[in-house]
């Protein structure tokens, strides 16, 4: 039996979900799965745990002022466009916050985000002592899309991008009849690749723990009616490897 280390209180839904829910069935069985979450709320008692040495903590927190930002787009972006690079670009963004006076742990996050991501800057908005494993809310600034970005932290590996569509594209789709039945409603359904947020995190068998987030299906845009809701699962063994992920629940939208 999975015993419930988190959940996300409703209030914290995501308004734009909800309001392209159509039926109060949908809403109670998408509040079920434990759906769309916009900020992170966690306990007052995890929030006392101190991390390890040599993990990443709260020291990684970047809280920037406006003028450092401008900076970073006048000095970084706004240039000649035949000599930009994202990845010279983003460079540039992290010697300005190590300039400005950011910790040595933002500025060392920073750069770990742009190793594994080639081509975006990012920094560190916010940190969450959980359990086995932490969660972080990244703020990337200069691309274009708003979306709410988030790792794992301080498992093996390091960081776990939940955003990462090389871990969701494991899940064999066709073989959900969720998936199927969603299709068979909106023909055009398509992944939007970033999570809407945390949901809960469980306790599993064997010491391990499953951390839920949420994800929306768009039916063909980013524009378009919303084609259903899916929540999917990150597990964690107790010494905090990452094993892979789950689908947990998928729900059509009307």
């Amino acid at each position: 039996m999975s015993a419930l280390v988190y959940e996300a209180p409703e209030q914290y839904m995501s308004p734009r979900t909800i309001g392209t829910l159509k039926t109060p069935e949908i809403l109670r069985h998408t509040a079920a799965a434990g759906l769309i979450i916009a900020a992170l709320v966690l306990s007052a008692a995890c929030a006392t745990i101190e991390n390890k040495p040599g993990t990443t903590g709260r020291g990684a927190v970047w809280v920037p002022a406006q003028k450092s930002l401008d900076k970073m787009r006048d000095e970084c972006w706004n240039v000649n466009p035949f000599l930009l690079s994202p990845q010279k670009a983003s460079q540039c963004c992290i010697d300005i916050m190590e300039g400005v006076g950011a910790t040595p742990d933002a500025v060392a996050f920073s750069r770990a985000m742009l190793q594994k991501r080639g081509d975006t800057f990012c920094y560190m908005s916010s940190f969450k002592k959980v359990s086995i494993v932490d969660i972080a809310e990244l703020v990337c600034p200069f691309r274009d899309e708003e979306t709410s970005d988030m790792v794992l932290l301080n498992g093996q590996p390091a960081i776990v991008e939940i955003n990462d569509m090389g871990n969701i594209g494991k899940i064999n789709m066709l073989s959900e009849p969720d998936y199927l039945k969603m299709l068979g409603r909106h023909s055009e359904a398509l992944l939007w690749p970033y999570t809407d947020g945390l949901v809960e995190v469980k306790s599993l068998p064997e010491g391990r723990e499953r951390y839920v987030f949420a994800f929306r299906w768009l039916n063909g845009c980013e524009a378009c009616p919303l084609a259903g809701v899916m929540t999917v699962g990150y597990d964690f063994n107790a010494a905090g490897s990452f094993i892979g992920v789950k689908l947990i629940k998928l729900v059509t939208a009307e």
